[in-house]
């Protein structure tokens, strides 16, 4: 396993010893011009301290300021996004058993230029320059350039500006000036008759495009499960194949190694949770096919009176009358919600799940949020889960420990559940963005494979990997 190797000063701090050093020297260099008594006072204050206020100061300027985009000298930094605590996160155990540590190395690099050095908002406002005169064709507008008919009208905004004011240049611009010009017609969308409210594309996988960042980390070993509609597919990443194309059967073989990983060796320590289903169990039968020895949590509280009529008797199958929501709560139908860690809680875990897949139209963007808040906060989690024989196991961890290793996921910019608090609107690309930008810099995520899907432009299926613990 590849970490990011960290020393510590005597301060407690990340850093090594120079930089601990350096802050001395600036904090004693930055007292020469002081009284003798003043500065007899600080030096004394600093030694008995050692320095720890200066060297923190230090430690923030170190991991505020980016890091250089050159991807020649990314030894460290390639190694991960800074985590929520201002650590370097390493590799998660296992990650260079599915994926090549170079082109792991590489994806990272180009995912933090995306996610934490301002990529992403460089790639949404491209998006939305572009679409500036779409606006306008939309909204059934006309720019009628000063001095010229209506007839002469532009619906090329865009272009007709540029040149304009190249050929008029102005230091200050078009401040204190009206525009060289007027709409045909006020518009809502056209605030002070100037600034149009651009849209986002719509029916087209631009907005997911622009927003979900870099796709560098492609699963070498994808293994296609469930159902064969368009909708029931669903996608896992299995462990690189050493040498050569093996037959299903050494395919299935290789399956049941899903982690080097120590604490998830045992066959019985492979578990998915799936959310939703609608009694519907394709995919938990095909993970008994094609990932033999896990155990699928399946949890939906929207069957009838809470019981799924077409569940396998399998003990490797296992329903759940819940379903997941950003806080624990209950409808006004008594529908049960809990978070994430509560289903991680009720499914008695001894070790985070391999795979979470969940499609809840929506739902997803407060799900995530609360999903990473809890992760990176300080909290211990406790685990008590009871044995054949009657005893018990008791595992303490923090939250983070628990995110699962994939997750298989149905994107919406768009739904027709009325739950959601967003569900008249569209989410827009800067949204996406930001939801991106949340799994790679809280949750450590990378998506490893995404399908549009045609017949939903809304939607899109991700497979995202956690790469960085």
């Amino acid at each position: 396993m590849s970490r990011v190797r960290v020393r510590r000063d005597r301060s407690g701090g990340h850093g090594s010893g120079a930089k601990g050093t350096t802050a001395k020297g600036m904090a004693r260099r930055a007292i020469i011009g002081c009284s003798i008594f003043v500065c007899g006072m600080m030096v004394v204050w600093l030694d008995r301290k050692q320095t720890s206020a200066l060297q923190g100061m230090s430690r923030f300027l170190e991991h505020s300021m980016p890091m250089s985009t050159d991807t020649t000298n990314h030894e460290q930094a390639s190694k991960g996004p800074l985590h929520a605590r201002g650590e370097l996160r390493p590799y998660c155990e296992g990650t260079t058993d599915y994926f090549q540590e170079e082109k792991l190395e590489s994806a990272i690099s180009q995912a933090r230029l995306f996610h934490t050095q301002g990529g992403s908002l460089k790639s949404v406002q491209s998006l939305m320059d572009s679409n500036i005169d779409a606006t306008v064709k939309q909204l059934n507008v006309t720019f009628i350039p000063k001095g010229m008919q209506k007839s002469q009208g532009t619906q090329d905004v865009t272009q007709y500006l540029k040149s304009y004011y190249a050929q008029n240049y102005d230091p200050r611009g078009g401040y204190g000036k009206l525009l060289p010009g007027e709409y045909t017609k006020e518009h809502p969308m056209i605030l002070e008759g100037r600034y149009v409210q651009v849209a986002d594309p719509d029916a087209t996988r631009e907005r997911w495009d622009y927003s979900l960042g870099p796709q560098d980390l492609a699963c070498p070993n994808l293994l296609r499960m469930g159902g064969r509609g368009a909708d029931g597919t669903k996608w896992y990443c299995q462990p690189m194949q050493k040498q050569g194309k093996p037959s299903s059967n050494e395919n299935n073989n290789h399956l049941r190694r899903l982690s080097t990983d120590s604490a998830r060796s045992s066959k019985n320590d492979c578990h998915i949770i799936s959310i939703g289903g609608n009694d519907n169990w394709t995919f938990e039968l095909q993970v008994v096919k094609m990932l033999p020895g896990c155990v699928t949590h399946t949890f939906d509280c929207t069957l009838e009176n809470g019981t799924p009529k077409q569940k396998p008797d399998r003990d490797d199958i296992r329903f759940y009358n819940y379903c997941i929501d950003s806080k624990e709560r209950k409808d006004e139908h008594g529908r049960h919600y809990i978070t994430y860690f509560d289903i991680v809680q009720k499914a008695q875990l001894k070790v985070p799940p391999h795979m979470f897949k969940i499609d809840v139209e929506g739902y997803e963007y407060d799900v995530f949020s609360s999903m990473i808040q809890q992760a990176n906060s300080d909290d211990e989690m406790t685990i008590i889960t009871k044995n054949s024989d009657g005893t018990t196991n008791t595992a303490h961890h923090q939250p983070s420990y628990w995110l699962p290793q994939q997750i298989m996921v149905e994107l919406h910019w768009a739904t027709r559940m009325t739950g959601v608090s967003w569900m008249p609107r569209s989410r827009t690309t800067a949204e996406i963005a930001l939801l991106s930008n949340m799994m790679f810099t809280g949750g450590g995520y990378m998506p490893t494979f995404r399908r549009w899907i045609r017949f939903c432009p809304s939607c899109i299926e991700v497979l995202y990997f956690r790469t960085l613990c």
